[in-house]
């Protein structure tokens, strides 16, 4: 083992003097240069340090709070880079994490892009979060987390790394993360990806300056062409030029989509459903609670908030073959997704329901819940 160890240090420092290692090592020193460290809040601290839209209980493990509907938790943190947060965690919980600016009196759009979230896992762990991924951070915004779902988070333990006190470490700090951030999987992916930046701080994208640096690829291929008198044709030397950027944006690409791509694969077609909504895991659940419950004849009316579309169109994709239409209270028909599926009130055998506080309709009963205000209920 002391031999293997002594050869992969002796590796690294032979890495080290060439070239390429030191200007690597160089630059990673100077990303850092001028950053502070983490520091921690005691647990004791926590309740003066975190405000919340419900009420937060203080107990010997730390802050805890119950989540049935969304939970804002707004920390006196400005300026703060990074979060590592500890918890405990119980139910079906979605943390969401972006800054708030409190002189404007508005909440963010926390699932604008880039949209960051993650899923809470039941028992402890701890959460890393880096603030600078997030939509608009800056110095004079505070750290902002939201918890959706069904079950009960407590608060353990916290971590943050202040901004730097000089300004330029800062915004290079931003930039830093702005370029290595991984592109966010959201409700709007399908429509939209999100240009990555090359500078935040500036308003510069990477794709930009990659722009024009083919440019610059191109201009010294058609030198080398004309230099070398023929010896090397124009035409293949642009297409070369041209496939060595298209090669380096799509590397670019790959590296930012790779990590956020859910690699493994479940055979079973329930358990996809089930778990796979990973910014909507209440909603997994109960379109697989659904599935499992109503039969395929079932003639099924979803329910959700009232501007809420995406909720009752996952339900009824999920639940097909069976007919399957929007509930609107009041309407004399309802419509499914595309206008294909139209229901009569009293044609419907079931609801389904997600986040809405509203009992099931006269002379239906429920028969199965993910939580209280997400369930299904069958005409009696």
């Amino acid at each position: 083992m002391a031999r293997r160890a002594g050869g992969r240090r002796g590796s690294a420092a032979r890495w080290a003097r060439t070239g390429a290692g030191a200007a690597l090592l160089l630059v990673l020193a100077r990303a850092r240069a001028g950053e502070p460290g983490m520091t921690d809040v005691p647990v004791s601290a926590l309740a003066r340090a975190v405000q919340s839209n419900v009420r937060m209980a203080v107990t010997e493990r730390g802050l805890a709070v119950d989540v049935e509907h969304p939970v804002a938790l707004v920390f006196a943190l400005q300026g703060a880079q990074e979060l590592e947060v500890g918890y405990e965690a119980s139910g079906i919980l979605l943390l969401t994490y972006i800054t708030v600016d409190p002189a404007t009196g508005k909440l963010p759009d926390h699932r604008g892009p880039p949209y960051r979230y993650r899923r809470v896992a039941p028992g402890s762990g701890r959460l890393a979060l880096d603030l600078r991924e997030t939509a608009g951070w800056s110095a004079r915004r505070y750290p902002y987390l939201l918890l959706e779902g069904s079950g009960r988070f407590t608060l353990t333990g916290l971590r943050y790394r202040p901004r730097p006190a000089d300004d330029a470490a800062a915004r290079a700090a931003l930039d830093r993360a702005a370029l290595l951030a991984p592109l966010a999987i959201g409700y709007t992916t399908v429509n939209l990806l999100y240009i990555p930046w090359w500078s935040e701080s500036e308003g510069t994208f990477l794709y930009d300056r990659m722009g024009w640096a083919f440019v610059a690829l191109a201009a010294l291929a058609v030198l080398l062409a004309l230099s070398a008198r023929r010896a090397l044709p124009l035409a293949w030397t642009l297409a070369a030029a041209a496939l060595l950027a298209t090669a380096a944006s799509d590397a670019v690409f790959l590296s930012k989509l790779l990590p956020a791509v859910q690699l493994s694969l479940p055979l079973d077609p329930e358990a996809r459903i089930r778990d796979n909504y990973h910014y909507a895991p209440k909603l997994g659940a109960l379109a697989a609670l659904a599935r499992r419950t109503l039969p395929p004849e079932d003639r099924v009316a979803v329910r959700g908030l009232a501007q809420d579309w995406f909720a009752p169109e996952v339900l009824c994709f999920n639940l097909a073959p069976r007919r399957c239409a929007t509930l609107s209270p009041g309407a004399s028909e309802y419509v499914g997704p595309s206008q294909v599926d139209r229901l009569r009130p009293e044609e419907v055998d079931a609801v389904v329901s997600i986040d809405s506080d509203e009992p099931p309709p006269p002379g239906f009963d429920r028969v199965a819940e993910v939580s209280p205000n997400a369930y299904v209920a069958r005409r009696r």
